[in-house]
């Protein structure tokens, strides 16, 4: 409990209206404190693994999983790895250029784009509709974005999460039910979130994160996309 005995000392800082909303401010200090140490870190590796629901072709909700390995080096690297239902893929941004590649089909693009991890990706998801996984969690802005978005934002407790002790954070409008657990370390790493769309039907996604390493030593030749003998370059990166 020492870590939460801290940010409670952070709380006078604080200064968020809740006269239309009800924000715990424990709940923001602790998403703060996690994007405080996430964001200064120089480099950084994790899993992510995901469930989600997805109409199918005949209109029928479906589960899909995925997983992720995510290798990202401040201010502007990463590469992803990423296997699923839509087949096995690879992401390299080295800075100047990002590179899809298609381990099923042999393909792949490549687009001059600038700026950091996050304009990186901003800029991708924008032109082509590409969505990295869990990218939200680790923006600057996350806990900002809560509040904008969410009336209840509530810290309900420790929780033990396949034994790791962890804050339990809850978000609710009318529309969504968002849920973090950020372990009780001195990192404040995520350790899973779930999002549900509420209606008669449930839409259920959630995120699992894994294996960190905080200290990971990563060369810029991990960010380089070297394309495989016969790989064929296509124009257009298919939405995902």
């Amino acid at each position: 409990m020492k870590h939460l005995f801290a940010l409670l000392l952070l709380l006078p800082l604080f200064g968020y209206s809740q006269s239309q909303k009800d924000i715990d401010t424990i709940a923001i200090a602790l998403i703060d404190k996690m994007g405080e140490v996430i964001g200064s870190l120089e480099a950084v590796s994790f899993d992510l693994s995901t469930v989600h629901d997805e109409a199918n072709e005949s209109g029928m909700l479906e589960r899909q999983f995925n997983s992720n390995q995510i290798y990202m080096r401040g201010p502007d690297k990463f590469t992803i790895r990423s296997q699923g239902e839509k087949g096995n893929r690879g992401y390299w941004y080295n800075g100047s250029y990002m590179t899809w590649f298609s381990y099923d089909q042999n393909k792949y693009v490549t687009l001059p784009v600038q700026g950091t991890i996050i304009n990186a990706i901003d800029s991708v998801n924008t032109t082509f509709g590409l969505q990295f996984p869990g990218a939200d969690i680790l923006y600057p802005s996350f806990a900002d974005d809560l509040i904008a978005e969410f009336d209840k934002i509530h810290y309900v407790g420790i929780k033990n999460l396949e034994g790791t002790e962890c804050f339990h954070i809850i978000a609710e409008n009318q529309t969504f039910n968002f849920q973090i657990w950020i372990e009780n370390g001195a990192f404040y790493l995520p350790r899973k979130f779930l999002i549900i769309k509420k209606g008669d039907a449930p839409e259920v996604s959630e995120g699992t994160f894994g294996r960190w390493n905080t200290d990971a030593d990563m060369p810029d030749a991990i960010f380089e996309f070297t394309p495989p003998v016969n790989a064929e370059l296509i124009s257009i990166m298919p939405k995902n």
